[in-house]
């Protein structure tokens, strides 16, 4: 499992460029388009030299760009959900959909800036702002994109922490330094969605 633990600083971007990055053209040419992709920016501490080798040495595993890995969401999820359920079909192109198997009038069945990923894909999608629940249990949630592809009622919703981005590796950093005959060193690091 790729090593979250070991950054203290971890940022989720949303990037809408309607040009491919380099990066996704490589591997997945006849998966990835111009929707818009998560970029994960991970930064550890300075660590003592030994800590900052065992960490270089898991991040070489991964094979830069080359290599496509599941990552869990290294976000911090504002709610555990469970038992959410796509109620309707929802067409690509939209950014609202109603889910189905929250309790009946949760107040703020999903939280903003959460990540929910619908059956059938990689993608992941983020919570535009919280949403209630009806008597009916239903959710009517607004993202911050578009659906990429359409998905049909009852695809099971994943919520929070089960979420599992699809990403590679992009960009790396590392920066060891000697003081006083000993070592340290940091990392940074840029993850990708591939979709």
């Amino acid at each position: 499992m790729f090593p979250t633990n070991d950054f203290e600083s971890i940022q989720a971007e949303l990037i809408s460029h309607t040009i491919i990055p380099k990066a996704r053209l490589r591997r997945y040419r006849s998966k990835s388009g111009k929707e818009p992709y998560y970029q994960f920016s991970l930064q550890s501490q300075v660590k003592p030299y030994r800590e900052f080798s065992r960490i270089d040495a898991m991040l070489d595993s991964y094979q830069g760009e080359f290599e496509v890995f599941a990552l869990p969401n290294p976000m911090i999820s504002h709610k555990a959900q469970t038992g959410l359920y796509l109620y309707q079909a929802a067409n690509k192109g939209a950014d609202t959909i109603v889910l189905g198997g929250a309790t009946s009038n949760e107040i703020d069945a999903v939280i903003a800036g959460d990540f929910l990923q619908i059956n059938g894909s990689k993608k992941a999608y983020r919570v535009l702002s919280d949403a209630n629940a009806d008597a009916s249990a239903r959710v009517t949630v607004k993202l911050t994109q578009p659906l990429i592809q359409s998905y049909i009622s009852a695809s099971t919703i994943k919520y929070g922490d089960a979420v599992e981005f699809q990403v590679s590796m992009t960009d790396r950093d590392s920066d060891a330094t000697t003081a006083d005959k000993a070592r340290w060193g940091s990392h940074y690091v840029e993850l990708i969605e591939q979709i």
